[in-house]
């Protein structure tokens, strides 16, 4: 028993500065979440030809490359990417990323629902509220692409290495799902939806929590005046 308490202890306590870090460039700001462009925005991966007649859309749509930080990592431990293997991460990627859309503008619909419940306006929630999804996919991507076919069983091993050390560096829910999973006794669906919702709950409350000191500090600043001003609103 005191064995699993450890365990699960360092899965929150271990430091990122150990983590190898592979962010798939789905940070930005919350518009351009909505729309996330394909790898390399319109301009070909190497190793195919452009489509005629694409200038008007290439010249629009900021230029992506989602695997520089996979490709420097497996370049360092000996298993560069062949061009014809960067073809095929980034057609997988064109694949999944729409998805991944859908599944955000989910979860901003979400937040949304919530604080119009609250009473609190219905605005486009803030990045801080947005960021651990978009740690979550970004992450469960990099798990999806330890198992694109054009990889070599190596290169498949190291980049689930990447994906493993990375989600059980960030803690939370997802580092205990993927613990448990491997030791052979994964969360049942009922447990996903009640545990995941204990997290979300955290989230929420850390995220309250932080706008009221933000607000007591502006407070502060305020003069009589000013204060009085706000109360009246």
């Amino acid at each position: 028993m005191k064995r699993v308490m450890l365990a699960t202890a360092c899965i929150f306590l271990v430091s990122p500065v150990f983590a190898q870090e592979v962010d798939l460039g789905l940070a930005g700001d919350a518009s351009s979440l909505l729309n996330l462009p394909a790898p390399r925005g319109n301009m070909p991966a190497r190793g195919t030809a452009s489509a005629r007649g694409d200038q008007t859309s290439r010249a629009a749509a900021p230029v992506v490359d989602r695997l520089v930080r996979l490709r420097e990592l497996l370049a360092g431990a000996n298993l560069p990417l062949a061009k014809e293997q960067e073809v095929a991460l980034n057609s997988f990627l064109n694949a999944e990323i729409p998805a991944m859309r859908r599944t955000l503008q989910e979860h901003i619909a979400e937040l949304e629902k919530t604080a119009g419940s609250r009473g609190g306006p219905r605005n486009l929630p803030s990045m801080d509220e947005l960021a651990p999804e978009i740690i979550r996919l970004n992450d469960q991507l990099l798990g999806k692409m330890a198992t694109v076919p054009s990889l070599n069983a190596e290169q498949q091993a190291f980049v689930k290495k990447l994906y493993q050390d990375q989600v059980k560096t960030r803690g939370g829910f997802e580092a205990i799902k993927l613990t448990l999973e491997n030791a052979g006794v994964p969360f049942s669906t009922e447990q996903i939806a009640q545990i995941q919702l204990l997290f979300e709950e955290q989230n929420q409350a850390k995220m309250d929590q932080l706008q009221r000191d933000t607000l007591s500090k502006v407070i502060k600043l305020l003069t009589p005046t000013q204060r009085s001003a706000l109360v009246a609103k």
